[in-house]
């Protein structure tokens, strides 16, 4: 009797309560798709536009698609019944999803995706939605609905409004977003004040175009990610430049989401996308070679030579292994560099060459071994270890193996300020690829420095034939000597700026510089001007040299002075993030750093490390454009 009451009082509720029913689908679920309910509920707001609310459960391990799925999967849709207005889908932040090198975007667990139909819809709504599920398989779901709209449900206003907040605002997040394209990749640069801990990004892919996974590059507040492209296809990649890309940018819970236009993106000389990595490791090998002929590492390499000549006897197996010695400092050195490198990287800090340099600490360090060398080879003191290790540092008599190393150690941190051809391109591409290409990059600079000493090495015999001992070795020891003289001289000239001393600027320099900056660049390009950019270092010797052998020849400050010609000068000898973010923009992690800008040239040229006149004349020609 009790169970007929209950069943007889569930009916009156039914018969008394036929709108809220009709307001939800319930749960709807597929004989041929066990793993995901979907349910959808309607509202009707004040102007008579009708919310809707699509749920989806999904059991573990199963996943559902955004509106741009990605490489694999479909995004869910609806087939409505009968006419309907405008219906605007709201789509919450999505995950990525990376299965077997595909990476897809969508949902996971749980998602509820809102919807606006703009104007008086039908009583009644009614349609398919068609869901694709996905785990180790993927199924594609349809499911027939019809649904009525209430009017002022807390519940769903509560609902909706917590679903609305899980879609992507237009601001909050990034302080400066832009978009660039150069071939074969996009490129997002992110500023946001507090910097990134966990970025998402997710992409609508523009038409005849893919798009794979990011790589997510951070230093500070800027986070640059770069998105291979390519054809619907799969080979070449089309020319985006000119069109519109929607994205959604996110991080610790707050999503951004931008229709930017695709200007152009710097291109990274030698970046992961523009060779192959066989070609950078072959450009490091051939970086480290040409430090040996920069005048930073001459003065060592010249005292490691004249060493041999202070061996007693012709002994090919002392040769050989002082100058293995030295190898092997020279390779441990490149890995410090490399511990340094992966150190700053992992805290965000700035990168680049050289920048030990920007440090007064490792200057005066510097400045004072190459005065203890410079004494040395005077013949004023020896230095030695402690005993129990009964070795020289660097000793007369050649048979100590400890100074050898340091010899080649410190050939590689005085190499630092140098900038040399294919240096600069592989340093760029080490500092922005994984850490295990980083550390084998910066081994195959060590093993470049270190072919000329590896080739001594291997036929001592080359070093024994210099002349044989006499008076014109003392000779040579002290013009070795005023060699680390003049190198400790110049190491203690860096910490002039520090103390707030300006260094002295060559004399024959008369080009009006302005202060770098990319507002400057733009502003000068508006009013049809050419633009020649320097950024330099006091402590970069490839800098000095391009200046006495180009910069100050008259023909190229004739050109400098046209009035049409606007130089702006980055100065990066001590710590500048604007300039750091200026060579990082442009794939630089080194200086010398020189481009050309102009109607010609509007996205820019970089010049090669080592500038030449007619480099310099040439360019600056094409920068003017064709006249009308």
């Amino acid at each position: 009797m009790f169970i007929r009451f209950r069943q007889a009082l569930l009916c009156l509720l039914l018969l008394w309560l036929p709108v809220s029913w009709a307001a939800e689908t319930g749960w709807l679920q597929s004989p041929d798709n066990d793993h995901a309910s979907v349910r959808l509920r309607a509202d009707t707001t004040a102007n008579n536009d009708t919310r809707l609310l699509l749920d989806v459960k999904l059991e573990k391990g199963w996943k559902t698609y955004w509106r741009s799925p990605g490489e694999g999967g479909v995004a869910p849709t609806i087939a409505w019944q009968g006419e309907l207005p405008k219906v605007e889908w709201f789509w919450p932040t999505p995950a990525r999803f990376d299965v077997a090198g595909i990476t897809t975007q969508g949902y996971h667990d749980r998602v509820t995706i809102p919807m606006v139909v703009h104007g008086r819809a039908p009583d009644t709504i009614s349609g398919v939605l068609t869901l694709s599920t996905c785990s180790n398989v993927c199924l594609l779901t349809d499911y027939a609905f019809t649904v009525a709209a209430t009017s002022g449900d807390a519940q769903f206003a509560h609902d909706f409004a917590q679903a609305m907040g899980q879609v992507p605002v237009e601001s909050g997040l990034t302080d400066s977003l832009k978009v660039g394209y150069r071939q074969g990749s996009l490129v997002i640069d992110a500023v946001r004040a507090g910097g990134w801990s966990a970025p998402g990004l997710y992409l609508d892919p523009p038409e005849d175009a893919d798009l794979g996974k990011p790589v997510f590059r951070i230093e500070g507040d800027l986070l640059q990610a770069t998105v291979p492209v390519s054809d619907s296809w799969g080979e070449g990649a089309p020319d985006l430049r000119g069109k519109s890309l929607t994205l959604v940018l996110a991080d610790n819970g707050i999503a951004q989401q931008n229709t930017l236009p695709v200007g152009s993106a710097p291109a990274v000389a030698g970046g992961n996308d523009a060779f192959p990595l066989w070609q950078v490791a072959l450009m490091a090998l051939v970086g480290g070679l040409i430090l040996n002929l920069m005048p930073c590492v001459l003065p060592v390499l010249g005292m490691k030579l004249g060493s041999i000549l202070l061996v007693q006897q012709k002994d090919r197996g002392l040769v050989r292994r002082q100058f293995l010695a030295s190898v092997a400092g020279i390779i441990a050195s490149f890995m410090v560099l490399a511990l340094l490198m992966t150190v700053l990287r992992l805290t965000n800090q700035a990168l680049g060459w050289g920048i030990q340099f920007q440090n007064p600490w490792f200057i005066g360090f510097m400045a004072l071994v190459m005065l203890l060398f410079s004494a040395n080879l005077f013949g004023l003191f020896e230095f030695r270890l402690s005993s129990n290790m009964n070795t020289r540092l660097a000793t007369q008599g050649g048979h100590g193996m400890a100074g050898h190393f340091w010899q080649g150690a410190f050939a590689t941190l005085l190499a630092t300020p140098c900038s040399a051809p294919f240096l600069g391109t592989a340093v760029a591409v080490a500092l922005t690829a994984s850490y295990p290409v980083l550390w084998g990059l910066f081994l195959a600079l060590g093993l470049g420095m270190s072919l000329p000493w590896l080739l001594i090495a291997l036929r001592p015999g080359l070093a024994l034939r210099l002349p044989r001992p006499g008076n014109w070795m003392n000779w040579l020891r002290r013009v070795l000597g005023l060699l680390m003289l003049g190198s400790a001289i110049w190491l203690a000239s860096l910490l002039l700026v520090h103390f707030g001393l300006s260094s002295s600027k060559p004399a024959e320099e008369n080009i009006a510089w302005q202060p770098l900056s990319e507002q400057a660049i733009q502003d000068a390009l508006a009013q049809h001007k050419r633009v020649f950019i320097d950024v330099t270092a006091d402590w970069c010797i490839t800098c000095k040299a391009n200046k006495y052998n180009v910069l100050n020849k008259e023909e190229v400050q004739t050109a400098l002075h046209e009035p049409d010609v606007v130089a702006l000068r980055g100065d990066w000898t001590l710590p500048s993030p604007q300039i750091t973010d200026f060579l990082r923009s442009r794939g630089q992690v080194a200086v010398p750093f020189n481009q050309i800008y102009g109607p010609g040239l509007p996205e820019g040229k970089i010049l090669p490390t080592l500038l030449s006149r007619d480099s310099v004349l040439t360019t600056l020609d094409e920068a003017k454009g064709k006249t009308p």
